[in-house]
């Protein structure tokens, strides 16, 4: 659809642009294409337009709770890309990024509001696996038999759960299975540790993870001592902690939430299991901004700006920290993969939603694959980002 019969596609890269950033302050060339768009916001809100769309602007939404934190990078990292877009769009619209409105939280109204908005034609969102699966008949317009159907691309949804559910779903990060097998592997090969407790969150993410964890671990010679759900602001974490010492645990997997993961270490060192290896889900990256407190734990990453894998990656490194003043974590490299995604089927297809839900399906397969910064994206008959790689990250590591 975005190519004529027997067309060559043209190579999705991001490495063109970018060094066409580097010709030009990044602060500047944002407010610039504020200036081109009629927004007046600072670096920090480009593209986030109060007033109506104007008729040759486009908006890539960008659907997340804006309450909960660590969610900021994801803005930078779409910031980025619809910056470096219009930066060499040529003929086509001018892309702004449309945030999650601020007075609501739930995943069917945000999923409603950039649903029914109709200069938006593509989201990047949202971050979690549970909300993305409330949201999905939203995006779906099963209301309207898919009439007003709109794609969203989540950056970091891993649930086995969302795998082949929709046509107009797509991710860019691993799955559950991928990363805890994984994981698994890396805690007897490369820890030598055989004695496993699992506390999870009581979520599709937590519980997937955990079962395809569980599954590998075991394959590989080691033992599941404990494996315990737990509920956000309603568990008892020091009784944990006492009993994952009595246990003689030798390492905690923890697909949680940061917060949560923060209260979960503290409880391990007050009861004396300090020593006891953590390691958590991609979920806890948030403890890296607290590298003094909880040097030592590990996470599972999908991105490590300390350890850039390909010269896309170091581009975009070099980009944000310019821009912003640090380092970019995962969300923010799988946002902005995620927004370039969209935008560069944007400029293939035009504005309509069912044409550029296509042309993002197509990529790898009738499109060239995206070189991007988390690494290339391949999408396969599913919908899924195939082969991409996981790592585990040790906060405080240089």
């Amino acid at each position: 659809m975005s190519q004529p019969p027997g067309a060559t596609p043209a190579p999705l890269r991001r490495a063109d642009g970018i060094r066409r950033w580097r010709n030009v302050p990044a602060v500047a060339l944002l407010l610039g294409l504020l200036a081109a768009c009629g927004g007046n916001a600072e670096p920090g809100e480009q593209g986030n337009d109060r007033g109506a769309t104007p008729r040759d602007t486009v908006a890539i939404g960008v659907a997340l709770d804006p309450a909960r934190p660590g969610m900021e990078s994801i803005y930078q990292g779409v910031e980025l890309a619809v910056a470096e877009l219009n930066a060499g769009r040529g003929t086509g619209p001018a892309i702004v990024m449309r945030r999650t409105p601020g007075d609501v939280s739930s995943a069917i109204d945000i999923a409603t509001r950039l649903q029914r908005d109709p200069s938006v034609v593509a989201v990047v969102g949202h971050p979690e696996s549970g909300t993305s699966l409330e949201a999905l008949p939203v995006y779906e317009d099963v209301e309207h038999g898919g009439e007003h159907a709109v794609a969203m691309v989540s950056p970091t949804a891993t649930s086995a759960q969302l795998t082949g559910r929709s046509k107009w779903f797509f991710r860019i990060c691993p799955t559950d299975l991928s990363a805890s097998e994984a994981v698994a592997r890396y805690v007897v090969d490369s820890l030598k540790l055989r004695r496993a407790s699992v506390i999870y969150r009581n979520d599709s993410y937590g519980r997937d993870w955990t079962k395809a964890f569980a599954a590998s671990f075991l394959a590989a010679g080691g033992t599941v001592l404990q494996r315990d759900p737990y509920v956000k602001d309603a568990t008892e974490w020091a009784a944990y902690a006492a009993y994952i010492r009595q246990l003689g645990v030798e390492v905690l997997l923890f697909p949680g939430s940061t917060e949560d993961a923060v209260m979960a270490i503290r409880a391990l060192r007050a009861a004396g299991a300090g020593d006891v290896a953590f390691v958590g889900g991609d979920a806890v990256s948030g403890l890296a901004d607290e590298a003094e407190e909880f040097a030592g734990a590990r996470y599972t990453a999908f991105f490590d700006a300390l350890q850039p894998a390909s010269a896309e990656a170091r581009a975009f490194i070099a980009t944000f920290q310019r821009t912003y003043g640090r380092l970019p974590d995962q969300r923010a490299a799988l946002a902005y993969d995620a927004a370039t995604i969209i935008g560069l089927a944007i400029r293939d297809v035009g504005t309509d939603r069912r044409r550029i839900r296509d042309a993002i399906a197509r990529v790898g397969n009738g499109r060239a694959a995206l070189d991007g910064a988390a690494g290339r994206v391949v999408f396969d008959a599913d919908q899924d980002a195939v082969d991409k790689s996981v790592v585990v990250t040790t906060v405080g590591a240089r």
